[in-house]
């Protein structure tokens, strides 16, 4: 159902996105965030209290937008009881919620704070409402579900944004929410979001978050993101799918929009643009974000299960602010099965390579000197494990982050398109050094069992036949000028461990840096020898 999915959208926007304060009576009080502690509401003016209050049509008990119960004007306070803000008639135009096209807010209580006016503008400190519904104006819409939130808070809004909250209470078409520098808050909190559907269809499903939270959101930073206990259930009849999902707990510190977009770039414009360039030319290192702590995080899909226990990432930052290393700690996942149809697929599939379920742990530590613009991953602590199969370690050292973001993002290169990829942003990358080691734990056996059983084939066979390949690559090259010492140590390190696998290592720490550009533009490959590029390649 639509108004399920914008009343939050809505009620969000509304008071635009901190954390609820100790003095509030609800269950998200007891969830304090640290960045919040201090935070107190501004001063309002009791004088120009009422002019505030009518630029929010809350001067008379009905109006076009707005009605309520009853009302209490106490110097720069006011409370309001029973208040609904009207939606109007259903808006197909209207994919984002924010007029509440065919749907009523409805608010048991509505608090204000800092009511004032100024420079000719509504302004608050804080406004608060609480046990908050969504009533659709359609019968029957009303009766495929519900949608409820136990508070909504907002401290301290930027002028703009006061301007924006009181027009969204007087006109059916406010304006555009602010962006950039005009965005910023001290707090803002939803708690107790409750939403459930029951569809004539026979989809069915319910959402519950306890708790999300922004704090000191200010030139496009956030200090503090957080989330409380999300729970997500639901059935598509259609498709015969079901979806589960929990997180536990997710903490966000020094959350940096900037990093992902331009100025003047809504919130989700900035998010799009920074996943897919992935780098930031002027600081190429920095994720967007101090720290981050998450945990209990599962999912469910028709029997696919996914199960990560926690996730704790830090960043450092230099004198001037620069991000210059990033430490994400050991996390463990696991991918499991259960009943469900796409279950029974991948069922299907892990018991080809031997497996009930797959046990995956990752860890990563990467520093940069910005000044150089120079990347390294220290040997031993980037890693990815699989539970009896496989450990990947891998170190690498490398320059031209900086330069590799800021041609990406000069050109506008599509990510899909491997070739200007190559080109115009790898073709930046000086490589320094690069070391892979791959211990096997048993995936060779279960990979080559697990074709064979496919293919009809024996599996020793069929190892002995890609062992024998590997051998022949140094006639295969013969004569196309690729050094033959280079080749040989390669199959050979290769072929044995097809044959007897154990820890395969591959290293490159050449006399000079290789830039990628003059590689891709390197017709005679005769200079690159395994003295030169400081190659070995080992099984032991």
């Amino acid at each position: 159902m639509k108004y399920l999915l914008t009343g939050v959208a809505a009620i969000a926007m509304l008071t635009a996105c901190g954390d609820k304060d100790k003095s509030a009576d609800t269950a998200a009080s007891e969830y304090a965030v640290d960045a919040a502690k201090d935070i107190k509401a501004r001063k309002g003016d009791p004088a120009t209290a009422p002019q505030a209050l009518a630029a929010f049509a809350l001067d008379q008990s009905t109006g076009d937008r707005i009605s309520f119960a009853d009302s209490k004007l106490n110097g720069d306070k006011a409370v309001f009881t029973d208040v609904t803000l009207f939606g109007g008639e259903a808006d197909e135009d209207d994919e984002d919620g924010m007029h509440l096209s065919g749907t009523d807010l409805k608010a048991k209580k509505l608090e204000f704070d800092g009511l004032a006016m100024v420079d000719g503008q509504a302004s608050f400190s804080k406004m608060v409402m609480s046990d908050v519904s969504f009533v659709p104006n359609d019968p029957e819409e009303a009766a495929e579900g519900s949608a409820t939130i136990g508070s909504v808070e907002l401290v301290n809004p930027s002028p703009a944004l006061a301007a924006w909250v009181a027009s969204a209470f007087s006109s059916d078409e406010p304006g555009d929410l602010p962006q950039g520098a005009e965005l910023s808050f001290d707090l803002w909190n939803v708690s107790d979001v409750n939403m459930k559907l029951d569809e004539e269809d026979g989809t069915t499903g319910t959402f519950l978050v306890d708790a999300i939270s922004v704090s000191g959101l200010k030139d496009r930073k956030a200090a503090q993101m957080a989330l409380k206990d999300l729970k997500l259930d639901m059935f598509d009849p259609e498709d015969d799918m079901t979806v589960k999902a929990n997180l536990g707990n997710i903490d966000i510190r020094g959350f940096d929009f900037s990093v992902f977009g331009e100025e003047g770039e809504d919130l989700e414009d900035s998010l799009q643009s920074g996943i897919m360039t992935g780098l930031n030319p002027k600081d190429p290192a920095n994720p967007g974000y101090d720290s981050i702590s998450m945990k209990d995080m599962s999912f469910d899909v028709s029997g696919v299960n996914f199960d990560m226990p926690s996730l704790v990432s830090k960043v450092s930052h230099d004198s001037q602010g620069r991000a210059v290393k990033v430490v994400t700690e050991p996390t463990k996942m696991t991918l499991n099965t259960g009943t469900g149809e796409l279950g029974e697929q991948l069922s299907g599939q892990l018991a080809l390579l031997g497996y009930e379920k797959l046990e995956l742990t990752m860890a990563g530590e990467q520093s940069y000197d910005p000044d150089l613009d120079i990347v390294t991953l220290a040997a031993n602590k980037n890693y990815w494990e699989l539970k009896d199969g496989f450990r990947l370690d891998f170190g690498a050292k490398y320059e031209g982050a900086s330069a590799m973001a800021a041609a990406q993002a000069e050109q506008d290169i599509d990510p899909a398109d491997p070739a200007a990829m190559m080109n115009e942003v790898m073709g930046k990358l000086t490589l320094h050094s690069l070391d892979l080691k791959l211990d096997d734990n048993g995936i060779v056996d279960r990979a080559f069992n697990a074709y064979a059983a496919q293919s009809g084939e024996d599996p020793q066979q069929l190892r002995n036949q890609t062992a024998g390949m590997m051998a022949m690559a140094p006639m295969m090259l013969g004569g196309s000028g690729v050094d033959m010492e280079l080749v040989t140590e390669a199959s050979t390190a290769l072929s044995s461990f097809i044959t007897d696998p154990k820890t395969l290592t591959i290293s490159l720490n050449p006399a000079s840096p290789l830039k990628v550009s003059e590689l891709a533009e390197m017709e005679d490959p005769s200079a690159l020898t395994k003295s030169a590029l400081g190659f070995s390649a080992t099984n032991e």
